[in-house]
């Protein structure tokens, strides 16, 4: 390329919606992604991640207020939504549930499918990386024992987390190909799920990954038009709202005198417990609480578990449900639980169900899993507004946006 030609290109360059929100959206899955790794050990300082989450949330406000199309009441609407956001930000001292309610608003007029690969290509290139930095000895590789056997964090803060991330992304590669999907995807499915459980032990995240084949299967099913599996598929988009309601519940009554809690918390691995413990100590608000919490991820958490082991002083609210319902308050509850039944019931009402079968085992993770909001692993929230291509259409791609 010439020097007159590259010349040329920066004059046509043109400053477009789409093309701002696919900067804010990539550079904040990369900071996001980052931010979950031991990277931020070396990287990263709070003040710095601020003024970086401070200018990509303005990018996002420049998309909605000055590209997007503004009724009266699509602005209303949006100032109302950005300054709950702002509320709630400021209560909870967590910036990511406006970053991410921001990324909802701004992607009206995006292809979802392009969002999608966009997390898809990234997040495995990033996740790949993460684990080539590990091998070659550019970060840490946290190192927990359950039991007396190893598991791995392969330089993400925790191996639950390592595994989430895989989980999360073979969520977004069935979504990808979902047309294309068939029993050579499910068996990678189920190696992969075994490798995972013997690197990591994340046994709840490893059940997850298998259950997403029957879930995708019987969508892909019923997307052909097969009648039973419409049945069964047209009731996914109604699991969001009953597993939150069910979640918060055993947690506001949990008792540890109850056999049924008891079995249940054992097999969640001591998170109904910790809900519960959650609940009394800070209770419910309409607009979030600033928690304090002490987990086992990253370097000082590690630290803190060779100190103490499971016990001591760790306090963390693994459930997506229960955060929102404790950190966030009653108006996220509501909105981001009507937000996963309402692109659910959407999917089934189009009869395309990736979206709904998305929905299904995003809230299976939300009960096990604290990732609802966190962009590195969870974008389909965003789905909401963004344009949604049928399974009877080509996706589009990344070069499409």
């Amino acid at each position: 390329m010439s020097l007159t030609d590259l010349k040329g290109r920066i004059r046509a360059f043109k400053v477009t919606g789409p093309g701002l929100y696919a900067i804010a959206f990539v550079a904040y899955l990369v900071i996001s992604f980052i931010r979950n790794s031991t990277y931020a050990d070396y990287l990263l300082s709070s003040n710095m991640l601020q003024r970086w989450n401070y200018l990509l949330a303005a990018v996002l406000l420049v998309k909605i207020y000055f590209f997007d199309q503004q009724s009266v009441k699509k602005f209303f609407l949006n100032s109302v939504a950005i300054g709950i956001g702002v509320v709630v930000w400021r209560q909870t001292h967590a910036i990511d549930v406006l970053m991410y309610l921001l990324l909802i608003l701004g992607a009206r007029g995006i292809s979802f499918a392009a969002i999608n690969e966009w997390f898809l290509k990234i997040g495995t290139l990033l996740l790949l990386f993460m684990m080539f930095s590990v091998v070659v000895g550019l970060i840490k590789d946290l190192v927990f024992i359950r039991d007396g056997v190893d598991r791995h964090s392969l330089g993400i803060l925790y191996p639950t987390d390592f595994a989430a991330h895989v989980f999360f992304l073979i969520v977004s590669y069935c979504y990808y190909a979902f047309r294309r999907l068939t029993w050579y995807h499910y068996l990678s499915f189920v190696i992969i799920a075994i490798v995972l459980m013997v690197v990591t032990q994340a046994r709840l995240d490893v059940l997850a990954i298998l259950l997403v084949i029957p879930v995708f299967w019987i969508a892909k099913q019923a997307a052909a038009g097969h009648l039973i599996a419409q049945v069964v598929a047209s009731f996914y988009w109604m699991i969001a709202p009953i597993l939150a309601y069910v979640t918060m519940i055993a947690a506001i009554f949990y008792s540890n005198s109850n056999h049924l809690f008891t079995l249940v918390d054992h097999a969640v691995s001591g998170r109904l417990q910790l809900s519960h413990l959650a609940w009394n100590q800070y209770g419910l608000s309409g607009l979030g609480n600033h928690v304090l919490e002490h987990g086992f991820g990253a370097g000082a958490g590690a630290k803190m578990f060779y100190a103490t082991g499971m016990e001591g002083k760790y306090f963390y609210i693994d459930s997506s449900f229960i955060r929102l319902l404790i950190i966030y308050g009653l108006v996220a509850v509501v909105f981001f639980v009507g937000t996963m039944l309402l692109i659910g019931l959407r999917s089934t009402l189009t009869r395309d169900y990736r979206l709904a079968a998305v929905m299904l085992l995003l809230a299976i993770s939300c009960v096990i899993e604290q990732h609802l909001l966190n962009l590195a692993f969870d974008p389909f929230l965003i789905a909401l507004l963004a344009e949604i291509d049928q399974t009877i259409q080509q996706p589009n791609t990344i070069a499409e946006v």
